[in-house]
């Protein structure tokens, strides 16, 4: 009985351990919520009217050694990123931009936050939502 517990412990830890060696790396683009990303994201936060870029409007390159670009149509922004629990923070090499969290969901990285339409000043809920390419 003890050769199985101690063969379980292995087991797990190795899982645990293989989880944690996933990595964040890699290429995101812009896309639009699915139904069930929009129910989930935002519906059940009470946000039935928000925003989103366009699909492709944003690319996100994370690279291995703690470096992003963060491309929009508009602009080029570059930093360094770092990972705590299933939060991804892009720290701007430009101190008027503030960080930018981003909570991790699989292969793809979100972000609800609060924004004012130009000419309107209504204030709406915008997600970007980026996907793993």
């Amino acid at each position: 009985m003890k050769f199985y517990k101690s063969y379980i412990i292995i087991i797990v830890s190795l899982l645990i351990f293989s989880r944690k060696d996933e990595t964040v790396c890699g290429t995101y683009i812009s896309r639009a919520p699915t139904t069930m990303e929009t129910i989930s994201l935002m519906y059940s936060r009470g946000y039935y009217e928000f925003l989103y870029p366009d699909n492709n409007a944003v690319k996100l390159v994370i690279e291995k050694d703690s470096t992003f670009l963060y491309i929009t149509k508009r602009k080029e922004h570059s930093g360094r990123w770092n990972v705590n629990g299933r939060t991804l923070t892009l720290d701007y090499n430009d101190a008027s931009i503030d960080d930018f969290d981003l909570k991790i969901r699989n292969n793809k990285l979100y972000n609800i936050s609060e924004a004012t339409l130009c000419k309107s000043k209504k204030k709406m809920m915008e997600i970007i939502l980026l996907k793993k390419e």
